[in-house]
């Protein structure tokens, strides 16, 4: 990316929103989207962000936005949904186009003999490889940005549908049913996979037998990347894995079909609910146009992480490696540099010291604007952090979110951030996390409830517990910060508030 003597806005007045809290993140990948939110070009109607600060801590990332700067592009995002009636379909289109690029371009390069290539050539392939993830983003951060921190498409959806149905409490059960996807996501792909496996083999479960091991070699290879998070400092899940889930549902007596039946009534249910609210309250072109954009979001949405995990674990056993073999320096360190010093280490032989990536291991922020990204330690991330962070009361017993799955439950308290998690969890916990990915599906499958920080109809979250009928509550902002394992709570996710008890 070329560079700007000097940012911008990096001192403006308008104060940081925290945007995303994500544990095991990198500089390799986030420097994708980041500066995908501020040089997007795809659609040149579209405001795009002004400024984004990435804070490091070793793996742990905090992300933030301008908060006026992202309402603005979220308004953008929404007036682009209401004034041209096939940007949504267009957008869903390039999501799904842009992904299977993103896969293709990742199974091919993870067959090649990079040990034999030039550093010239693994460098094209290292820009290959950013050019088609960043023309990803261009299009699939949209669905987030125009929901996730101001709810712009959640807010105008709900006030079309208050002006149309009998009751508030009418407009909020239409809004999660017109929302709700009533086609089969990739996460269900993959669970009635997994679910036909156990079908087939389950007398087997004991003593896999081995044409039953090949099976789960084959279900890994093809899905087991959903348990590899984004700095790749865990592993994807393997057959083993698979296995004790297998035998976890055998011991359960829960019936596969029975789940698979479910399933399949829900998505005929859906579509039958949906016609039923379009014809009641007579639901105008546009609105139905919309809410079949937003279903489309969830669906695609699934797909670009499907698609981005898989590269990320293919470039981390391959390409990445062969780079850190070249330069002398380790994996981690080398996710730890920008596009344009990988490219100067390549090519030129500009090597960053190990101590200096080691001290961005530590602690870091990188800044991003158009034309502009740089990483800053030291006195001058110190600054630049003083004044990040919430405020909030600790003692307080009560949280607010938005319903994403309508229900019930009380239960206890369990932490689930990440898959090295899952183990604490039991039939009918209360699962809390910061937001939910692929890798803690597992667990999400066995909570009495769902509650989660981060939110928006397009969260992993919403998506997932729709399709698994469990109560849920998401974007109550700090629900990790103020419940601990343990503690029991009620979840009243027909009015999105969580009751620490």
């Amino acid at each position: 990316m070329p560079k700007s003597p000097t940012p911008k806005f990096l001192q403006d007045k308008d104060p940081w929103l925290l945007a995303e809290e994500i544990p095991d993140s990198d500089v390799f990948f986030f420097q994708i989207p980041m500066s995908a939110f501020c040089s997007d070009t795809s659609y040149p109607f579209l405001k795009n962000y002004s400024k984004v600060l990435t804070h490091y801590k070793k793996f742990h990332m905090d992300f933030y936005l301008g908060e006026k700067d992202s309402f603005l592009v979220g308004e953008s995002v929404l007036k682009a949904l209401l004034t041209r009636p096939n940007f949504g379909k267009n957008l869903n289109e390039n999501i799904l186009k842009w992904s299977y690029v993103l896969i293709n371009f990742s199974k091919k390069t993870s067959k090649l003999p990079l040990q034999k290539y030039s550093n010239k050539h693994l460098w094209e392939l290292y820009a290959e490889q950013d050019k088609i993830h960043t023309k990803l983003y261009t299009y699939g951060w949209l669905p987030v940005a125009v929901d996730m921190f101001h709810n712009n498409f959640t807010k105008n959806l709900k006030s079309y549908l208050y002006s149309v149905c009998d009751s508030k409490q009418d407009a909020e059960n239409a809004f999660i049913v017109l929302t709700t996807p009533s086609q089969k996501t990739i996460v269900a792909q993959e669970r009635e996979d997994f679910l036909n496996i156990y079908n087939k083999y389950k007398k087997s479960l004991k003593k896999p037998d081995e044409e039953f091991k090949t099976a789960l070699k084959i279900h890994s290879a093809k899905w087991g990347h959903l348990g590899y998070i984004y700095a790749g400092n865990v592993k994807p899940f393997g057959p083993e894995h698979y296995l004790k889930e297998l035998q976890d549902l055998a011991s359960s007596g829960i019936s596969a079909n029975g789940i698979l039946k479910k399933e399949r009534a829900q998505l005929k249910s859906a579509k039958n609910k949906q016609a039923a609210i379009y014809k009641k309250y007579n639901i105008s072109k546009q609105y139905r146009n919309l809410f079949t954009t937003a279903q489309g979001f969830a669906l695609t949405k699934l797909v670009r992480r499907h698609a981005q995990l898989f590269c990320l674990y293919s470039m981390h056993t391959s390409l990445l490696p062969e780079i850190a073999k070249r330069l002398n320096r380790t994996r981690y360190q080398v996710q730890f540099m920008l596009y344009g010093e990988v490219k100067e280490a390549l090519l030129r032989g500009k090597i960053l010291s190990k101590k200096d990536l080691q001290n961005r291991f530590k602690e870091c922020v990188l800044y991003t604007e158009k034309d502009f990204e740089a990483i800053y330690t030291g006195s001058t991330l110190k600054k630049l952090t003083k004044n990040l962070g919430r405020i909030f009361d600790k003692n307080q017993k009560e949280l607010i979110g938005q319903t994403a799955q309508p229900g019930y439950a009380k239960g206890v308290v369990k932490l689930i951030l990440r898959a090295k998690d899952i183990h604490k969890m039991n039939k009918g916990d209360i699962l809390v996390s910061i937001a939910t990915d692929p890798d803690i599906v597992p667990a999400m499958k066995l909570a009495g409830a769902i509650v989660t920080e981060q939110g928006g109809i397009t969260s992993h979250a919403a998506i997932v517990s729709r399709e698994l009928g469990i109560p849920c509550v998401i974007g109550t902002k700090i629900a990790t910060k103020i419940l601990k394992d343990g503690d029991l709570v009620e979840v009243d996710a027909n009015k999105g508030i969580v009751k620490k008890l």
